[in-house]
């Protein structure tokens, strides 16, 4: 029943917006070859709407992305079916464990070169249907670059000062300027970004941007392009806890690395 509707669907029934709406725009994503891709479709559903909530994920392909390619993963009658694709079995899930409640996002593992595409999420619940495409580029490297610190939780004592640790390595052929950016993460699977708010590009920091934070956090190194990105955040609060992300990107290089925080009060 639910690869009929979703071949209905496909094949010549059109769309129509009711009173369903996608509010994530249109965009590209990009990702590294090997990393996981985050693609989003965050909707609102009208409280009049009846009936069962519909969920598809397409490939898309054409000149104009007019051609359905193939069907990705389906969500129909709190039913999901991610094993409809072959090339993505096993790599592709919703990343919100309540779709219901308006996050229709999926994440694919491991993505690779063959991934890059348009792919379109298509939300229905009558009397409305409405979709939104995001093109994915996909980039064919993962570089020379090494970070040689591990994914670990760090603890600290509220208003104390937490270390935050990021090591790596570059290769002497690596060229071009040096980037490293610390972000914070959220989402169930830590794949949405925060916030961005510690940048060093081109032996320039920029540590100013997120108030919260804004006289708080530094680069512990004086030399970062000898190896070490690791930062501190002085007096750390509670709402401070959370997943950060440290990324490392030159020339042809591109590494990343988690690290929990952990402020206990």
């Amino acid at each position: 029943m639910v690869l009929l509707l979703g071949f209905l669907l496909l094949w010549g029934v059109p769309d129509f917006t009711g009173s369903v709406n996608i509010t994530t725009p249109e965009q590209t994503i990009q990702e590294a070859q090997g990393e996981t891709v985050h693609l989003p479709c965050m909707f609102v559903l009208n409280r009049e709407d009846q009936g069962p909530l519909d969920i598809e994920w397409l490939r898309l392909s054409g000149p104009n992305d007019q051609v359905v390619d193939r069907v990705v993963i389906l969500y129909s009658a709190d039913k999901i079916s991610d094993d409809v694709y072959p090339d993505l079995k096993g790599r592709v899930h919703f990343t919100s464990h309540d779709i219901r409640s308006g996050d229709a996002s999926i994440n694919v593992t491991n993505v690779q070169l063959s991934d890059a595409g348009t792919y379109q999420c298509r939300v229905k619940e009558n009397p409305g249907t409405v979709n939104r495409n995001i093109k994915l580029a996909v980039t064919g490297f993962t570089g020379s670059v090494n970070i040689t610190t591990p994914e670990q939780t760090i603890q600290e004592a509220q208003g104390k000062t937490a270390h935050l640790p990021c090591m790596f390595a570059l290769s002497p052929d690596d060229e071009g300027p040096l980037f490293i950016d610390w972000m914070q993460l959220t989402g169930p699977e830590n794949e949405v970004v925060n916030r961005m708010f510690i940048v060093n590009l081109a032996d320039k920091i920029y540590d100013d941007f997120y108030q919260d934070m804004k006289g708080r956090v530094k680069f512990t190194s004086n030399d970062i392009r000898s190896g070490d990105a690791s930062i501190n955040i002085s007096n750390v609060q509670l709402s401070d806890t959370g997943t950060y992300q440290c990324g490392v990107f030159q020339g042809s290089g591109a590494v990343k690395t988690i690290i929990q925080l952990t402020v206990v009060g």
